[in-house]
C-alpha cells in the first residue's frame, strides 16, 4: 500500500513514508508489516488532528540498544541481583527486535503489537506486563536524560492480570504429607513445620540465619527482600518446636535450615516433591505452604492487616485473594446485627409495626 514498503526487499523490515503538515517528507523504520501499516494510519491522523510532532531525534538519536544498556547500567547497583538477571532475560528478545533500531522511532503501535503477540502465543497477562514494564523503564531513562522526547510506553495499556493461583493444604492432604516426608526425607518434616506455620516465602525461609531468630520473644526476623522490608514473625508451638529440631540438625551452621550444598543434604525440591507424589497429593509446591498459611489464617477469622504483614505483602490487594475463605467468620459477624425476637411484645411486621394478629404476615430473620 501506498506509503507502507519494504527495504530491502524479501528482508521482513518494513518502513513508513509520509508527509507531515508542512510538506516535509518523513520515513521511519518499523517492522513487520502489519505493525507499519498501524503505524502509517496513526501518524495520518496525527497530522490530521494537529497532533504531530516530527520524530527530529529518530535518525540522530541513540538506538534501543544503548539505551537499554544505559539503563541497565544504572540499575546494576540499585536492585537484587537476582531482579537484575531477570531483567537481562526478558532484555535478551528485546534488543533482537528492536536493538539497532533508534529508539525515537519505536512507537507505542508497535510496542502494543509486540505485546499482544506475546499473550497470542500463549504466555501470561503478567508476563506481558513485566515486559512493558521493563520497557518503560528503559524509555524513562532516555527522557530523563535528555535522549528522547516522549516515553511510548505511557500510551500502551496494562493487561489484566489473573487473581492469581491459590492452592493450599487441606486437612485430610496433610497427615498423608506428614507420613510421606517422614518415609521419604525424614530431616526434612522440621523445614515444612516451620514453612507451614510462619508462611515465610522459599528464599526468606533458606536464607534466614541463627541470628534472625529471637526464642526468648518467641519471634523471628525475616530480613529485608526484594519485595518488602523486614518483618516479625510470631513463633507459635510448632513453629518453636520446628527452631529447636533445626538447631540439633544443624550444629552450629549460621543458617536455620541445612545447607543445601552440603553432599549429606539433597535438594529440598526434590524430596518435597517425591513426598507430595508418594503421598498423592497433586498439583502442590512448596509455595503452596505459604498460601496455605494465609488460608488458614483467613479461615480462622485473622483480619486482613495482620494476614498482610505476616506474610509481607507489599499491596492489600494481594492479601485480599484469601478473604474469600472466610465466608464463615463473615456470616458471624453479620448475624450480630440480628436482634434478639422479642418473646412478649409478638412478631414485627414488614414495614415495622407490630402485628395485630398472630396470622399477620411476618419476616422472620435467621
Amino acid at each position: 500500500m501506498r506509503g507502507v514498503f519494504e527495504k530491502p526487499k524479501g528482508s521482513g523490515v518494513w518502513w513508513i513514508n509520509y508527509q507531515d503538515a508542512a510538506g516535509a517528507r518523513h520515513r521511519e523504520k518499523v517492522g513487520r508489516e502489519s505493525v507499519a501499516v498501524e503505524a502509517y494510519y496513526q501518524r495520518r491522523q496525527e497530522i490530521r488532528e494537529g497532533k504531530f510532532q516530527a520524530p527530529r531525534t529518530a535518525s540522530h538519536g541513540p538506538t534501543f540498544r544503548e539505551l537499554a544498556s544505559s539503563r541497565m547500567q544504572h540499575k546494576r547497583t540499585r536492585i537484587r541481583p537476582k531482579s537484575y538477571r531477570a531483567d537481562e532475560i526478558r532484555l535478551e528478545p528485546l534488543l533482537t527486535l528492536y536493538g539497532d533500531l533508534p529508539a525515537a522511532s519505536i512507537t507505542a503501535v508497535t510496542i502494543s503489537q509486540m505485546l499482544a503477540g506475546l499473550v497470542e502465543m500463549g504466555r501470561a497477562t503478567g508476563t506481558a506486563n513485566r515486559y512493558r514494564s521493563l520497557l518503560s523503564s528503559v524509555f524513562a531513562h532516555g527522557v530523563e536524560a535528555g535522549s528522547i522526547q516522549v516515553n511510548p510506553v505511557a500510551k500502551v495499556e496494562r493487561y489484566r492480570e489473573s487473581p492469581g493461583r491459590i492452592r493450599f493444604l487441606t486437612d485430610k492432604e496433610e497427615p498423608r504429607l506428614r507420613k510421606s516426608i517422614c518415609k521419604i526425607h525424614p530431616t526434612g518434616l522440621a523445614e515444612f513445620e516451620l514453612a507451614l506455620n510462619t508462611g515465610m516465602r522459599r528464599g526468606e525461609q533458606y536464607a534466614l540465619r541463627w541470628s534472625d531468630v529471637d526464642v526468648e520473644h518467641q519471634t523471628l526476623i525475616v530480613p529485608e527482600s526484594g519485595k518488602t522490608g523486614s518483618r516479625h514473625i510470631p513463633l507459635n508451638r510448632t513453629a518453636l518446636a520446628a527452631i529447636a529440631r533445626l538447631r540439633r540438625q544443624t550444629a552450629g551452621a549460621p543458617f536455620v535450615c541445612p545447607d543445601r550444598g552440603a553432599e549429606e543434604q539433597r535438594d529440598f525440591r526434590r524430596w518435597f516433591e517425591a513426598a507430595c507424589a508418594e503421598a498423592k497429593i497433586l498439583d502442590f509446591t512448596w509455595h503452596d505452604l505459604r498460601h496455605t498459611f494465609g488460608s488458614r489464617l483467613a479461615m480462622a477469622g485473622a483480619d486482613v492487616r495482620s494476614i498482610q504483614e505476616l506474610m509481607g505483602h507489599k499491596g492489600i490487594q494481594t492479601t485480599l485473594r484469601y478473604m474469600h475463605l472466610s465466608r464463615g467468620h463473615l456470616h458471624s459477624a453479620v448475624d450480630t446485627l440480628v436482634k434478639e425476637r422479642p418473646k412478649k411484645a409478638g412478631a414485627w411486621h414488614l414495614h415495622g409495626t407490630r402485628a395485630k394478629t398472630r396470622n399477620a404476615r411476618i419476616v422472620a430473620i435467621a
